[in-house]
């Protein structure tokens, strides 16, 4: 008959097992598992293997959890991704844009040279002081005779000036939750990690070795 002391021991093990909720919870259980049962087996086969299971059943479950938490969140982290700013509300600025455009072009040499490289670049300048500015830039970008005035600083630069206010504001909130959300995620995913390999030393416990043959 089995001792008091390995009574107790099973009822203590069983209780941390079954309110075990995270990884964090579990982790240290898994070695207790592994010792009560190599110790109890040839004693208490039916304590032994009752401890084991309820060691089993619970990283399965909580496995399954976090597969179904992390797919949750995969969609909520795709949901944010994808929130696009809505412009319906913003003022229609298209005449004063084409305007610019047109006084870009008027102020613009034919063909970029050496000599005229210093006077396109402050002219491009100088009209990125503004929203409307910086999207006449953009627009100006759309005829080929003028896109290579417009190095890979300005067209950053005119693209990030082109936001009102409502839309940076927009975007700078979406970059933060969505930064949040990827930080869960990957919480998340790496307890899944760290459960479904407690999971399989659990397995691989009791699975036959060449020296148990």
């Amino acid at each position: 008959m089995a001792n008091i002391s390995m009574i107790e021991e099973h009822n203590e093990l069983f209780t941390k097992i079954s309110r075990a909720k995270t990884v964090e919870d579990i982790r240290p259980l898994v070695p207790l598992v592994k010792k009560f049962y190599s110790m109890y087996e040839s004693i208490d086969n039916t304590a032994a293997e009752r401890i084991y299971e309820q060691c089993a059943k619970k990283l399965h479950e909580l496995v399954e959890e976090n597969e179904i938490m992390f797919s949750r969140m995969t969609a909520r982290a795709e949901s944010v991704s994808n929130r696009m700013y809505d412009f319906v509300g913003e003022q229609d600025d298209r005449q004063a844009v084409n305007n610019m455009v047109l006084q870009l072009i008027s102020q613009l040499p034919k063909v970029k040279t050496t000599a005229t490289a210093s006077g396109i670049t402050k002219i491009i300048e100088q009209s990125m002081k503004s929203v409307i500015g910086c999207k006449a830039v953009l627009e100006l970008m759309k005829y080929p005779a003028y896109i290579d005035m417009i190095d890979e600083r300005q067209r950053q630069r005119a693209f990030d000036g082109s936001k009102s206010e409502s839309q940076q504001t927009f975007e700078k909130l979406k970059e933060k939750e969505l930064a949040e959300v990827n930080k869960a995620l990957s919480d998340v995913y790496l307890q899944g990690f760290h459960l479904r390999t407690l999971e399989k030393q659990i397995k691989d416990f009791k699975k036959p070795t060449l020296w148990s043959k």
